[in-house]
């Protein structure tokens, strides 16, 4: 798949994209100006026809999320239900982002998405505080193509520690974003720093809180 190569491509020679994340219905009418992905969370949309449509015919590369409510999704869906939702739109997406303490309950839905060409993003949230670099190193996995870490930002030091660990993973891909209003507004500054995969909303509904709009956060960074 052609998307997928681009991606790939993109990831390989580190570039940093922005990810334009639906939660809402009204997201998918909106054109992802200044996107490089769209993110479709499925734990808030569903994975009817209509969105099925929706991906088949997506202007962008797709990157497809389905969280448990204990991962701040939006459905306490069981490791089933979840891998039933990712397989449903797994032949339209190019990523999927499966939460790394996940990874040995969806194994089989990862070993398939690799088979396929599909990258798969492992996730890790913190969302009390940052932990040191150290720790997180040791939560990589294999399995994954990127490694996503999202964490709460109280100081500007917890900033700090975020851009270490932009720089201290070997050569693992990465994209770091911090959580809570210092993190947001950091945001930016980690894209410029070398994380690759930067998040903001389409629609009128954020995924997560004090989140910016794509469009906003894709020309910043361009800034």
């Amino acid at each position: 798949m052609q998307q997928r190569d681009k991606v790939r491509k993109e990831i390989s020679e580190g570039h940093p994209l922005t990810v334009g994340a639906i939660s809402g219905i009204d997201g998918l009418a909106v054109t992802p100006t200044g996107c490089d992905l769209i993110e479709l969370r499925l734990d808030s949309l569903g994975f009817d026809e209509g969105l099925r449509h929706y991906a088949e015919n997506s202007p962008l590369p797709l990157l497809i999320t389905a969280r448990g409510a204990n991962e701040g999704g939006q459905k306490d869906w069981s490791s089933g239900e979840r891998a039933i939702a990712y397989r449903a739109l797994l032949p339209f997406a190019t990523l999927i982002d499966v939460e790394l303490r996940d990874f040995d309950l969806l194994d089989d839905l990862i070993a398939e998405a690799r088979e396929s060409g599909v990258l798969v993003v492992g996730s890790f949230h913190d969302f009390e505080r940052t932990p040191m670099v150290d720790e997180l190193r040791a939560r990589l996995d294999a399995r994954a193509d990127l490694h996503k870490f999202a964490l709460m930002a109280h100081s500007p030091s917890d900033i700090v520690e975020h851009l270490k660990l932009l720089k201290h993973l070997d050569g693992h891909p990465c994209a770091v974003m911090g959580m809570g209003p210092l993190g947001a507004a950091a945001r930016p500054l980690m894209a410029q720093c070398g994380s690759l995969l930067n998040y903001g909303y389409l629609g009128e509904i954020p995924t997560a809180p004090n989140q910016w709009p794509a469009r906003l956060l894709a020309e910043t960074i361009a800034l």
